[in-house]
């Protein structure tokens, strides 16, 4: 038996031990050599055994205030992208979901991510460690959910709200958030994230860029905290279309005006699900 682990462990223990310690500065190598080579990306299985996989990545769903163009289940490969890039970083098992990646831009189906989880239950947003909520347009919360968000995130859940920008301009779905949330936590409690925190550089070391800007109104990152975790993210510069922006089509002049890329938003993305499982 190994001196690491002197007893038997479940895989998921085994990626938050790894988490842990990557948090504590290991080395991309050597946090992939404590886990064993065969742990690859996993194909897709019809049952939901939350056991079976290391790692999902839940789409909340719910409607925004107004039409809008990107509702909550839009571009589902830019959450594929991120679940292979972290099984390929972290060398754990994902789930991914079944399809033709060239038909999951726009709206999608339930079935093109690996999860989907309503507000309006918490005993199904508990399976989950970390929720992802998106889209680019504003929304309220009924009591409920609003008391259930708050209830999972001091049980120790984690959740990103990324907002997919509106025509490359608007930020509707960040001032919703930022509305919504004060009415949760209170206002005083969305606190500014700082480019030190270690959200930013437990895996990939993004402290001088801090949050990847890829487009829309530039915000800085806030946070809602319990205690001294970071249980909720807030961002403004629609991480998610990066992940989405593997081949460069969608913003081929982003290093040449200073913006980011694919590359951060992937690092930025697998920074946050390793903060995540690890506290």
């Amino acid at each position: 038996m190994s001196a690491l682990f002197p007893k038997p462990i479940s895989r998921r223990e085994l990626l938050k031990t790894a988490c842990r310690k990557g948090a504590a500065g290991l080395s991309l190598g050597a946090l992939g050599a404590l886990l064993p080579a065969s742990v690859r990306a996993a194909p897709y299985d019809e049952r939901d055994d939350l056991d079976k996989y290391d790692f999902l990545l839940p789409r909340v769903r719910f409607n925004c205030d107004r039409p809008v163009p990107d509702k909550w289940n839009a571009h589902a490969i830019g959450d594929i992208h991120l679940l292979e890039d972290f099984s390929k970083v972290i060398r754990c098992k994902v789930k991914i979901p079944p399809g033709d990646n060239s038909d999951l831009l726009g709206p999608c189906k339930p079935s093109d991510f690996n999860a989907v989880v309503d507000l309006g239950d918490i005993e199904q947003m508990r399976k989950y460690p970390f929720l992802f909520m998106m889209a680019d347009g504003s929304y309220h919360l009924n009591e409920q959910e609003r008391a259930n968000v708050k209830e999972y995130v001091n049980e120790g859940g984690f959740m990103l709200l990324d907002d997919c920008v509106l025509e490359s301009v608007g930020d509707f779905f960040y001032w919703g958030s930022y509305r919504v949330l004060g009415e949760i936590f209170g206002q005083e409690s969305l606190k500014r994230i700082p480019n030190d925190h270690e959200v930013f550089c437990n895996v990939f070391d993004l402290t001088e860029i801090g949050l990847p800007y890829l487009q829309g109104r530039f915000h800085p990152p806030l946070g809602i905290f319990i205690e001294d975790r970071l249980a909720l993210f807030l961002s403004s510069t629609d991480i998610h279309c990066g992940w989405v922006d593997r081949d460069r089509t969608w913003f081929p002049l982003n290093e040449k005006i200073g913006r980011h890329t694919y590359k951060e938003a992937i690092q930025m993305g697998i920074n946050l699900i390793m903060y995540a499982l690890s506290h």
